[in-house]
């Protein structure tokens, strides 16, 4: 009896020997501890190796106050939006406990070391977070909301990236289609391309080009995006999209029907909805020297087309005036070129039935170039001629009742004063001496009537 009883203490003894010195006394155990320090227990990504419950909770609680002092960023597939911190609520409580119920060890596994464990906080999201996300249909709401949940339970303070809604989970069709040679210049194209293709369009959601191209340097690209953007709202105008904003650039470009362009600025957008059930997606490629647009979307039940009404306008012709140029010289300046007033219709129905409703989707004026000529402000020197009208010979004296020689005229008044003299004083019927002539050389007697007739005053 005896010797089982000592061989019992013996093994115990020994037993007890052995913990210690692997636990407590072996130096090279001590080593690896103090060097995997970093790697001991976490809750939400903080080190709570040998810290009592207490402390774990104040650790935390300051922990979370500091990470909602800085910005929380959703970011990705054309998305920034800065999360409120107060959407999430954290149960710290809770956390530490299903710690503790994780590392805690029965009292007999007493030789048994404590297991390593990294938990995430619990916390809970508000249903503004959902709200949020969801009214961004090109995102999978319920992937993008884990995504969020889990980092945020780790409180990092990266930016988080969203999950893209994938069509290929669904039955798509392109709704939409246009391609146009590029004639124009390519700068920044690539990037344009890079910001606008694959983008989807959640069902109800509004999108902008504007906003997608946002950080792109476009330069001297005014003409690239025009393009890009003339060739999206042509396809757009093939669905049943609502068009919200759109700008003509005021003159026919040398691609598309005159009415389908549109321009692109700091304070000019082209935006549209999607009014369908369903999201669709926009896909923009290059195939050789052309531009592909095309927009895919579950088939919908309705059909859409566009149809363009033009009325010409004449251009007017502007006529200037020059001292450089001859009498009667003409020079064109510019050639006049017709204006046009554009209507938009379109006109959507149903595949299967006789519902149909037309629109007026934009009215465009495009101005006329004017014809300008050059005309010459000097004028022809002509010759006096004389009015056959007045040599007319009323009295019969054979000379013309109104005489327009120059030399012959006389002052206007002088002669009505010469009248009038000659009828105060009639003419002196005395005769000179006999034989005698008068100074004027007629016979005596003789005088001069008012037609110039010498009338005989003897008789």
């Amino acid at each position: 009896m005896k010797i089982i009883w000592k061989s019992v203490v013996l093994a115990l003894l020994t037993y007890l020997l052995v913990y210690l010195w692997t636990n407590n006394f072996n130096p090279l155990q001590q080593q690896v501890s103090a060097e995997s320090e970093d790697s001991g227990s976490s809750i939400g990504g903080q080190q709570v190796e040998s810290l009592d419950r207490e402390e774990i909770i104040s650790l935390l609680d300051s922990k979370i106050l500091e990470w909602k002092q800085n910005p929380i960023l959703l970011t990705g597939n054309n998305t920034d939006i800065t999360l409120n911190p107060e959407w999430f609520l954290f149960d710290v409580e809770a956390s530490v406990e299903q710690f503790e119920n994780q590392t805690s060890t029965s009292w007999f596994s007493f030789w048994e070391s404590e297991p390593t464990v990294h938990l995430p906080l619990q916390v809970v999201m508000s249903p503004e977070l959902t709200t949020l996300i969801e009214a961004n249909g090109h995102l999978d709401t319920e992937a993008t909301l884990e995504v969020i949940k889990n980092q945020v339970a780790m409180l990092s303070s990266e930016p988080i990236v969203s999950v893209a809604l994938d069509l290929s989970l669904f039955q798509t069709e392109r709704i939409a289609f246009d391609i146009e040679t590029i004639t124009i210049n390519t700068n920044s194209l690539n990037d344009i391309i890079s910001a606008l293709n694959d983008q989807i369009i959640g069902n109800g959601e509004m999108f902008s080009v504007n906003e997608h191209i946002e950080g792109i340097n476009l330069g001297n690209s005014d003409e690239t995006i025009n393009f890009v953007a003339s060739l999206m709202y042509s396809a757009v105008l093939q669905t049943n999209f609502e068009v919200v904003e759109r700008h003509s650039q005021g003159s026919i470009p040398n691609y598309l029907q005159p009415g389908i362009e549109a321009k692109i600025s700091k304070t000019k957008d082209l935006k549209f909805v999607n009014t369908n059930n369903s999201p669709a997606s926009i896909k923009i490629s290059i195939k050789g020297s052309e531009l592909i647009v095309e927009i895919y979307s579950v088939p919908s039940e309705t059909v859409a087309e566009y149809q363009v009404s033009e009325n010409e306008i004449t251009p007017r012709t502007i006529y200037r005036y020059s001292s450089k140029l001859k009498p009667n010289e003409e020079e064109l300046i510019q050639e006049g070129e017709p204006g046009l007033r554009v209507l938009v219709y379109r006109t959507i129905s149903d595949k299967a039935g006789p519902y149909e409703k037309e629109d007026l989707v934009s009215q465009d004026y495009y101005p006329p170039v004017n014809r300008i000529v050059l005309k010459s402000s000097v004028v022809p020197e002509t010759a006096i001629t004389q009015n056959p009208d007045l040599e007319v010979d009323l009295n019969g004296d054979g000379f013309a009742d109104i005489n327009t020689n120059p030399s012959t005229i006389t002052n206007t008044n002088q002669t009505q004063d010469s009248e009038k003299e000659q009828s105060n004083n009639p003419p002196n019927t005395t005769s000179p001496a006999s034989g005698e002539e008068d100074s004027d050389g007629l016979p005596e007697g003789s005088y001069y009537d008012k037609a110039g007739n010498i009338i005989d005053g003897s008789k």
